[in-house]
């Protein structure tokens, strides 16, 4: 780049008559071989063309031109990121070639309508192509522009001179500026549907859009349609503050790289990720919140550093909040300041920004805390609205929606009299569930009896080795070829009848093991397939080995939920019995997962799914194996041990009933 400015410096130069080596370079220009025609001269306008210029980043547009007007804000006058370093992130990736798309998921009031008019500034000024800007209602559209656009473009000296008149933009048809064409519609408007070909685009609340524009796709895709002519150049800029899980702001920010902000403590140096799990609430005797007028009296709740455990103050609170960073999921920031682990190669950038992110002058943790007593003061009396108002506003997170909630509390309802290891009388069959990790296996006996009544038996940890290799599968070996006594009668022994033990893990090896012991044990191998319709699928394998079967684990995670979380007292058909002896371990990994819509695509399924903060749920699948066990052992099937089975009655083949009827 500095030798083609070079270039153009001596040509300008050679224009106007310079000396030396510029002017020897005119000469060569207006000179021409002997007998042949001297070339044309090159023009001053073509010279501006053809000069390299130097390319700035939204965030630096931003700060060098970009003027706040005293009609939206009171902080009037050049753009600053003192008070919002977490946008300037966000802000260079909209000017990344190798970003396509820049998501951000939000608190209220985060800056991200600034970020916005950054964005469509710095398209004009400096990178004209055709935008548009979608709101979620017309009158959405119309405000932004009263209240943003139309002040910045005032306020905004290298603005104003691209437009004749700040009265000229409109929402209801394209602002022609002097190199390109602005659109400022709402979903479903005309302009918004339309097939034009679009370089930019904005999205914003698109937690309110609606789920689809009349008959066509939701209004993502469409955006992504109207981009394709632009190809590696266009931008999409998506942003809201979430409403539900799984609505298209949540979904858009999952399908990106997922960044959160790391602080950096002013008082250890460390970083962590800022989570309102940070933050501590001082509580009354009995461990209860205390009331909201007392935490907005002040110092009552503190952002606690989870490294030395110092309570900070707004100021360091702020200070740690300037010195942070962005990190993408599944990596962690050092000491330094470097992303540790591996960072998703992906053209799709997404943020969350919350609200313990913000400046003091804006919200402070005793506002915070003071809205989150209130909240959860509402939800006790039956009103879940402010909780879900903080989650979405002040968090920036999706409210969950849970289906089927599952607690440890009634579990321990279900805890029975029977000690682990022994068999009650009402079980007919017993079967056993195995869940492979990298070095040790989990499994969990389960008996059954009539009307799929059960009882958790035993459960156990086995420490293997490496799982890849069968060798070290010994210990399940002995396992399974134990017996167990009968509660009522020590001296009858039962063996387990059927085995599912999980191959979506360690495939080869567990195929390898259950041909190997099939002759001992009635084992089969199990995986969860969400294409499965039915119950399950079975997979014949093509040596002639142990077949497989793909479960629907949602059919078999709804069974077990009726099961152990609402078949009532007393006990009897559907319900699950707890052995005697259940350490917490059991209780909470059969609490892990709960029922939640998910978005698959364009579809939105209830699907069973571990809950936040990703505990153990390798007991829950286990019982999930265990259950599938038993449906192919035929549980269902089972008999009424109090009742007297009469003696089957004699079977009289068709030809001979003919037969009598002829002799009559």
């Amino acid at each position: 780049m500095r030798n083609d400015k070079d270039k153009i410096t001596r040509l300008r130069a050679a224009r106007s008559g310079g000396k030396g080596e510029a002017a020897g370079l005119g000469a060569a220009v207006h000179s021409g071989i002997e007998g042949l025609p001297k070339p044309l001269a090159i023009q001053s306008a073509e010279l501006d063309v053809l000069e390299v210029r130097d390319t700035m980043t939204v965030a630096q547009w931003a700060e060098e031109k970009r003027i706040l007007s005293a009609k939206t804000t009171d902080l009037a006058g050049p753009w600053s990121h003192e008070y919002t370093p977490f946008l300037v992130e966000p802000m260079e990736a909209l000017s990344d070639v190798g970003t396509r798309q820049v998501t951000v998921r939000k608190c209220a009031q985060a800056g991200w309508t600034e970020l916005c008019c950054n964005f469509i500034g710095y398209a004009v000024d400096e990178k004209p192509a055709p935008m548009l800007l979608v709101m979620p209602r017309e009158d959405d559209a119309n405000r932004r522009v009263g209240t943003r656009i139309r002040p910045m473009f005032e306020s905004t000296p290298s603005l104003a001179a691209h437009l004749n008149r700040p009265e000229d933009l409109n929402t209801s048809k394209e602002t022609q500026l002097d190199s390109m064409i602005l659109f400022i519609a709402w979903a479903g408007s005309p302009a918004a549907m339309a097939d034009n070909p679009i370089c930019y685009v904005v999205l914003d609340e698109v937690g309110k859009f609606p789920a689809k524009s009349g008959a066509e796709a939701d209004p993502v895709s469409l955006a992504r349609d109207r981009l394709r002519t632009f190809g590696t150049r266009s931008k999409l800029a998506v942003g809201s503050t979430p409403v539900l899980e799984n609505d298209l702001i949540d979904a858009e920010y999952q399908a990106g790289d997922q960044r959160k902000w790391w602080a950096r403590c002013v008082h250890c140096g460390e970083f962590h990720e800022m989570g309102w799990g940070n933050v501590i609430l001082e509580t009354d005797d009995e461990g209860k919140l205390l009331d909201e007028t007392e935490y907005r009296a002040g110092g009552r709740a503190n952002y606690v550093c989870p490294k030395c455990g110092v309570a900070w103050t707004e100021m360091e609170r702020w200070a740690a909040v300037s010195a942070g960073r962005f990190a993408p999921k599944g990596t962690t920031v050092d000491v330094n300041g470097r992303l540790v682990g591996k960072v998703k190669s992906t053209t799709h950038r997404s943020y969350q920004i919350s609200a313990w992110m913000l400046y003091p002058g804006f919200t402070t943790i005793d506002e915070l805390a003071a809205k989150w007593a209130a909240a959860n003061a509402a939800k006790r009396t039956g009103n879940v609205g402010p909780l879900q108002n903080f989650i979405n506003s002040e968090m920036g997170e999706p409210w969950v929606e849970r289906e089927k909630r599952t607690e440890v509390s009634p579990l321990r309802d279900r805890i029975d009299t029977y000690p682990a290891g022994s068999i009650p009388g009402g079980v007919q069959l017993l079967t056993a569930g195995v869940d492979v990790q990298a070095d040790h296996l989990y499994v969990v006996l389960v008996g059954w009896g009539w009307l799929s009544e059960a009882w958790m038996v035993y459960e156990a940890v086995l420490e293997t080795g490496d799982t890849r290799q069968i060798k070290n599968y010994q210990p399940l070996t002995q396992f399974l070829a134990m017996t167990w006594p009968m509660e009522n009668d020590p001296e009858r022994m039962v063996r387990v009848g059927k085995v599912g033990i999980d191959c979506g893990f360690q495939p080869h090896a567990v195929r390898d093991y259950c041909n190997s012991v099939s002759g001992m044990f009635d084992i089969v191998r199990v995986r969860g397939d969400d294409s499965v319709r039915d119950s399950y699928r079975r997979v014949k394998d093509p040596h002639g080995g142990v077949d497989r079967f793909d479960l629907n684990v949602n059919i078999f995670k709804e069974f077990l939920f009726r099961m152990l979380f609402t078949a009532g007292a007393p006990p009897g058909a559907g319900y699950c019995h707890i052995h005697a002896e259940p350490d917490n371990d059991l209780l909470e990994q059969l609490a892990s997962e709960e029922q939640r819509p998910k978005r698959i695509g364009r579809r939105v399924r209830l699907l069973w799914q571990v809950k936040t903060g990703g505990r153990a749920n390798h007991y829950w699948d286990c019982a999930v194996y265990a259950s599938a066990a038993a449906e192919l052992a035929g549980a269902r099937m089972l008999s009424n041990p109090d009742e007297t089975i009469p003696p089957p009655r004699r079977q009289i083949g068709r030809m001979r009933r003919f037969a009598g009827r002829n002799r009559r």
